[in-house]
């Protein structure tokens, strides 16, 4: 994704990200059947924090309840607008600072939309929310959203443990971006 492949989008509360090949809109309860059934995998919900497993309607209708408490967008793909996955943009105890989350389903794995998605998310987090900081954790062991996460321009803050709902205490490593970082990455990309 280029500099140039998204478009920030905000009618009132409603979240609409635009990239080339992807629309990141708000999620709704409509998407629970579409959540329960990428999000029931094992593989994925060993490699997040917040994905029980098995994972069934309940758990995908009670997450999607919550968009009152952070900002959860569906990743669909641009022109027929299949569910891909979710992202989103969680509040931590630092003020100004927010933590980045994203899955993407099994069957769209390796096409780049994990990428595509947490860009759109972190332009959205420092234009349009205005945050000082995005931070977002990984298991050391899932080098695929390591890549995401450096394509991104996020720096290595370190290693410690952290909770999954369905792989119990598991090492992870912290990244994070400030503004300041993300000003600089936006301006490598604009035409001089």
């Amino acid at each position: 994704m280029t500099c140039d492949d998204s478009c920030l989008e905000a009618d009132d509360d409603d979240c609409r990200l635009t990239t080339r090949r992807l629309v990141l809109r708000d999620a709704r309860l409509a998407d629970a059947p579409a959540v329960a059934r990428l999000a029931n995998d094992l593989e994925i919900a060993q490699m997040t924090s917040r994905i029980p497993h098995p994972y069934g309607m309940d758990d995908a209708s009670a997450f999607l309840g919550r968009t009152e408490e952070e900002l959860i967008v569906a990743i669909t793909a641009r022109g027929d607008e299949t569910f891909l996955g979710l992202c989103s943009l969680a509040a931590t105890a630092t003020p100004g600072t927010a933590e980045l989350g994203y899955w993407i389903g099994r069957p769209y794995w390796g096409q780049g939309f994990a990428t595509e998605a947490a860009q759109a998310m972190v332009d959205y987090g420092f234009a349009a929310l205005e945050l000082a900081a995005i931070e977002i954790r990984c298991r050391v062991i899932n080098t695929a959203s390591r890549r995401v996460i450096q394509k991104c321009g996020f720096g290595y803050v370190g290693t410690g443990m952290s909770t999954s709902l369905a792989a119990g205490r598991v090492a992870s490593e912290t990244y994070r971006m400030d503004r300041r970082t993300w000003q600089s990455l936006k301006s490598w990309c604009t035409p001089r």
